[in-house]
């Protein structure tokens, strides 16, 4: 029985189907669409060649921006090497000048450590200066008030708090003797 009716409908389907376009000759079956008979540009010389040269005019302008990118592109990489050459001179200049102290240094102090030498400095203050050593009588002897030392104290260890007082009352009195001392 549904066969049945599923022949009739294939029937009564294609029946229908037929009928709406029996008499309409233009009519393709599918999704393809018709090809139009003939293109106006194909046909009109003048807008074909318009067609063209607007069609070109874009690509000439898509060619000059690319080349105007890599031109700027090349431009900003020739400026970055040129900016990193000037650095790397200027850092070879600079080390130039810092071995030139180095070396300038150097002999100055060896000069300072051959002008410092004791025997040096008798001999030059004996000979180009006049001067002499002072006898006995010429020495004077001045005395210091203790207020002037500095004195300087070393920082104590803390008792740990389990330490009972005793220990930490003998800590404090040693401290403070060799404060005095």
């Amino acid at each position: 029985m549904i066969e049945k009716v599923y022949e009739n409908y294939q029937i009564e389907y294609e029946e229908d189907y037929t009928d709406e376009f029996e008499n309409d000759y233009e009519y393709i079956q599918g999704s393809t669409v018709r090809k139009p008979e003939y293109d106006v540009y194909e046909q009109n010389k003048v807008l074909k060649a318009k067609k063209r040269y607007k069609s070109n005019r874009k690509i000439k302008a898509k060619m000059i921006f690319a080349i105007m990118l890599v031109l700027t592109a090349a431009l900003a990489v020739m400026w970055r090497y040129a900016i990193i050459t000037k650095t790397s001179y200027e850092i070879n200049q600079k080390e130039k000048e810092y071995s030139e102290l180095r070396n300038e240094n150097a002999i100055l102090r060896v000069e300072i450590e051959s002008r410092t030498d004791l025997t040096t400095i008798k001999e030059t203050a004996e000979n180009m200066l006049g001067m002499a050593m002072p006898q006995k009588s010429q020495i004077v002897y001045i005395k210091i008030p203790r207020n002037d030392y500095t004195v300087l104290m070393q920082e104590q260890k803390k008792a740990p708090e389990d330490d009972n007082f005793i220990n930490v009352f003998i800590n404090k009195v040693a401290s403070l003797a060799k404060l005095f001392e």
